[in-house]
């Protein structure tokens, strides 16, 4: 009995390399042993065994979740999927809170000077400057004041200041202004404090951290009726104002809320003021009415300015 050789092309009688079974051999041995003379199964051609095993492969391929690189795809996809998902939420909800929003204002201004929002200029091209003030103060301006001593004359004080926040606003500084006529006198000046409106520096150890003039002011009394009406408004009594400050005044790289907080004194454990504020807040107004009261008392010096700032006052 001769010997049968492997199909061609077959590594010898492969599973996935041919066609023929295993059954379909052992029939055609016993055949060839009986001498019955039976035809050798049909091997198929030789493209129809290749397309069998493209087909096989990619069979195969299905099987174990295709290709490598695709698994290793798959594999980082599916891990890298639930944490955007997660990413997307958490970012979703810091923008309906205002937390991050693309379109937010800037969070300072310009070195230069620009228009504020709601009126006003802003000083920074003063950025940095140390000792300016839009209206030239005398130096005892910039000092604290004496405490406990009577001052002839109009007087200003600042009230109660703050900064706030609110989803998408850049935020704005709130200061209120505290009109005073002196022990004796009557004050009036113009609603718009001259034309100019007020002047507000914030001032660092580096210089200049906020600025701006022409700010407009908010009173709190209305003016008399007549002919006062539209430009003067009369604080006979004391009177009463506010301003606001928008973050576009500060000067590159400062935070509202920073300069908010290093405009405070310091104190200890008990609340006391244990030294002065870290930034210098100063406010003042120049306005007619102003000079004519300290003339018509005879307060020598001082002008048409007014000015007030955040430092403690000296002695006891």
């Amino acid at each position: 009995m001769s010997n049968i050789q492997p199909p061609e092309g077959s590594d010898g009688g492969s599973e996935e390399q041919s066609s023929i079974s295993d059954e379909q051999w052992a029939a055609f041995l016993r055949d060839a042993a009986e001498g019955d003379g039976a035809a050798a199964p049909k091997e198929p051609s030789a493209r129809a065994r290749m397309v069998d095993r493209r087909f096989r492969n990619v069979l195969k391929a299905e099987r174990k979740g295709r290709s490598p690189k695709g698994r290793a795809f798959r594999d980082r996809a599916g891990a890298v999927i639930p944490w955007m998902a997660v990413a997307a939420v958490v970012l979703v909800g810091a923008y309906q809170q205002g937390l991050l929003s693309w379109d937010r204002p800037p969070a300072s201004g310009p070195a230069k000077a620009v228009a504020l929002p709601g009126g006003g200029t802003s000083d920074g091209d003063r950025c940095g400057t140390k000792g300016y003030h839009h209206f030239p103060l005398p130096a005892a301006a910039s000092s604290p004041a004496p405490q406990a001593t009577p001052r002839p004359g109009p007087q200003l004080d600042l009230g109660s200041y703050g900064y706030s926040q609110s989803g998408r606003d850049a935020g704005t500084f709130s200061i209120g202004l505290l009109f005073a006529q002196g022990p004796k006198g009557s004050l009036k000046v113009s609603r718009t404090l001259g034309g100019e409106g007020v002047a507000v520096e914030i001032e660092g150890p580096d210089g200049l951290v906020a600025g701006a003039h022409g700010l407009p002011v908010t009173w709190d009394s209305p003016g008399k009726t007549g002919r006062e009406d539209k430009t003067h408004i009369d604080l006979t009594g004391g009177g009463s104002g506010e301003i606001t400050l928008p973050t576009l005044a500060l000067c590159p790289g400062y935070d509202g809320n920073a300069v908010w907080k290093a405009l405070q004194s310091p104190i200890d454990s008990s609340n006391t003021i244990t030294g002065q504020p870290a930034y210098t807040l100063t406010v003042s107004v120049r306005d007619p009415g102003i000079g004519e009261l300290r003339k018509s008392i005879g307060v020598p010096v001082g002008g048409n300015l007014l000015s007030a700032n955040n430092l403690v006052p000296d002695g006891p």
